[in-house]
Parts: C-alpha cells; sequence; structure tokens
C-alpha cells in the first residue's frame, strides 16, 4: 500500500557460510537467531583481539601511533592559525561606505492628505519607521522610542529629528486613520501612507521585510521588519537601529551624527 509506510527489510551476509538472511523489524525467530548468536560470538573475538596491548602484536604500532599524532596536532595548530589568519583578515579590510538603501518614493502625507515625497525630507535630519496602525505592541513601543529618542536629542544638540511612520498596510492605514494613529506618539511625528503599490515601493527601497500573518476572514497581523533608518539632510542613509537599541542609545548616536555633520562646516535646514 503506497499510502503506508514500510518496514525497513535488512540483509545479513555470513561470509563463512555464504549464506544471506534477510529480515523485517519484528522478526526474532529461525535463521536470523542463529545468525545473530553466531555473530555475537565473532564480534565478542573481535572485542578481545582490538583489547590486545599496543606494540605487542596489536594491529597499530608505537611508531604508527606517533605518527598520527604529530600529523594530527600539525592540522589542528594549521586549521586554528588559518581561522584567525581569515577573521583578522575581514577585521583589516578597509571600509567601503554604507549600504546602498533608501531612495526616491511617494506617499501621502496624513496631515494634509497632499503628495509627500523624500525630497521633502531634505534639509533635516530624519528618523523613519515602517510598521502599521493596528499593530498590537511592537510598533507603539518603537514609536514611542523614537520620540524620546528625538527629543533627547534636540536637548543636548538643539537639532530637531524629524521623526516619520510610513505604513506597510495601506488597505487599512487611509490618511484619517494615520493621522489619528501618529498624534499619539509626538506633535512631530508625520505619517505618511498612500497606494499599495507606492507603499510596497518605499519599504522595498529600505529593503523592509513584511508580510501578513494570522489572517482569518475578519482580520490579520504584519511581520515586518524592526529597523529605524536614519536619513541625512542630503537625503542618504546614514545609519539604523534595531529593537534591542534603547532611546538613549539611539539619541546618542544621532547626536554623534549632527555633530559630526556640523563639524564637517554642513548646515542644517
Amino acid at each position: 500500500n503506497p499510502g503506508m509506510a514500510r518496514e525497513p527489510s535488512h540483509t545479513f551476509h555470513n561470509a563463512s557460510t555464504s549464506q544471506s538472511v534477510a529480515f523485517s523489524r519484528g522478526a526474532r525467530t529461525g535463521p536470523l537467531q542463529s545468525f545473530g548468536n553466531r555473530n555475537l560470538q565473532t564480534a565478542r573475538g573481535f572485542a578481545s583481539e582490538a583489547s590486545s596491548p599496543i606494540g605487542k602484536g596489536g594491529p597499530i604500532g608505537w611508531q604508527s601511533l606517533a605518527l598520527l599524532m604529530v600529523t594530527g596536532g600539525g592540522l589542528v595548530f594549521y586549521f586554528d592559525y588559518e581561522k584567525k589568519r581569515r577573521k583578522t583578515a575581514v577585521v583589516e579590510l578597509p571600509s567601503i561606505g554604507v549600504a546602498a538603501l533608501g531612495g526616491p518614493f511617494e506617499l501621502v502625507d496624513s496631515r494634509n492628505g497632499k503628495k509627500f515625497t523624500d525630497k521633502d525630507l531634505l534639509g533635516q535630519y530624519a528618523l523613519l519607521y515602517f510598521g502599521f496602525t493596528h499593530c498590537p505592541d511592537i510598533c507603539p513601543d518603537e514609536l514611542l522610542k523614537i520620540a524620546e529618542a528625538v527629543d533627547l536629542v534636540e536637548k543636548t544638540s538643539g537639532e530637531k529629528i524629524q521623526p516619520v511612520f510610513i505604513s506597510l498596510d495601506p488597505e487599512r492605514d487611509n490618511v484619517a486613520q494615520v493621522r489619528a494613529y501618529v498624534t499619539e506618539f509626538h506633535p512631530r511625528l508625520i505619517g505618511l501612507t498612500g497606494a499599495k503599490e507606492a507603499c510596497v515601493a518605499a519599504a522595498k527601497a529600505y529593503r523592509v521585510y513584511f508580510t501578513k500573518a494570522n489572517q482569518t476572514e475578519e482580520d490579520y497581523l504584519i511581520d515586518h521588519s524592526i529597523i529605524h533608518y536614519l536619513i541625512d539632510p542630503e537625503g542618504a542613509f546614514v545609519g539604523f537601529y534595531g529593537k534591542n537599541m534603547d532611546a538613549n542609545a539611539i539619541g546618542k548616536s544621532i547626536t554623534d551624527q549632527v555633530q559630526k555633520w556640523k563639524k564637517d562646516g554642513k548646515a542644517i535646514g
């Protein structure tokens, strides 16, 4: 029956009698029993022979054992050396810049229902976060963290960082929904939504992973990357912050970026 799992069959060949014995699990009588007894005695014989003292007729002599140990030690040393060398080589590689993330997007500003593009963020640092308004816990926690971080940066550097929320769920996140949502976290938080194709394009530009999950006829959640993207005043991606970083760490990192920008003589605003 192709639908049933079959018991595996096994074949043993007895070299001394040129007799083959086949069996499946559950067979415990007949030729198999006597075959097993004969081979058990043979196995015991081999085990007793293998326990003979080395150097007195045993299968491995002292010279062979010494050569094996030297060869094995040499291989261990070589692989350890090569592992350390490659690690050092990776560390010493020259920096090739930041990842190629970001790009143009065209969405809808929830504050007024008008078009909003990446160019509207030029001249200031912006902190972007992709999520959805029906998110039960992660998104609210992360947006509160953004709010705290941008306030810390303003307090320590005097510069205002623009926080931005971009919807990954345009089917439910219309303009009014997003506008009401973002006001719960920070007075300057901009909420963006738009057509499905536009939101997907923006997410792809920042390599944001997202997919529907726990979907029923009435509701669903969205699994997505939990990352904040920092954009400099020229619109370039300069850093990101994951879920494990708290507001203080994010605020300090952004402050360092702002101070470096100013030190290089570049203007903000």
